[in-house]
């Protein structure tokens, strides 16, 4: 077990397996800040950071952000196709922050159906969440986000939510187009891969 926090795609991994031969640093003498400031300036590839009690490690590197909650979801039509969005030149799945009393699965519904125009579809259960950090209005957030495994329950026409800035909807097939990875984000291969090993 370990948490993945990705920084762009860079990554700080928190980790209580001491077999690991590329620890960078211990959790207990770390200055966050620090670590954060090398990584964006590259002076620093990636960061691992051990703790002998994962979980207060978590607690206790998420009090140093605030925290933002989003959920979103990997869709699969009836062809095996997963649904994508494309913003900002990047293939991305839908997703968005939580509303004021949302869980996060009811989130997640409605990302994609405000995201992509589709409204027919189901969750299958719960996949993973992901970590990303990023700086807004000149503060340091940790994003958590909820990912669900969903199912399109008939094709319908797929409309792009253009004023959150996305260009496309569209069924991928992974297999057979596996290139979008190559413009994606680091989390969305997380993602499919928890579903391979599901």
């Amino acid at each position: 077990m370990c948490y993945k926090i990705f920084l762009g795609n860079k990554t700080i991994t928190l980790t209580d397996r001491l077999s690991q031969t590329d620890i960078s640093f211990s959790y207990f003498n770390t200055n966050l800040n620090e670590i954060i400031h090398k990584l964006q300036n590259n002076k620093l590839e990636n960061a691992i950071l051990y703790h002998d009690n994962l979980e207060e490690a978590w607690r206790n590197f998420k009090n140093h952000f605030d925290v933002i909650e989003a959920a979103g979801g990997l869709v699969e039509n009836n062809q095996h196709q997963y649904l994508f969005i494309y913003r900002n030149g990047i293939w991305d799945l839908p997703k968005g922050k939580m509303e004021k009393g949302e869980k996060p699965d009811e989130t997640a519904i409605r990302e994609v159906q405000e995201e992509c125009g589709i409204q027919d579809i189901s969750i299958d259960g719960f996949l993973l969440e992901t970590y990303h950090l990023f700086t807004e209005n000149k503060k340091k957030r940790l994003k958590i986000t909820h990912w669900y495994k969903m199912s399109e329950g008939q094709e319908s026409e797929l409309t792009p939510q253009t004023e959150e800035g996305i260009e496309k909807v569209e069924w991928i097939d992974v297999i057979s187009t596996p290139q979008v990875f190559e413009n994606s984000y680091e989390n969305i291969k997380l993602i499919f891969n928890k579903l391979e090993k599901k």
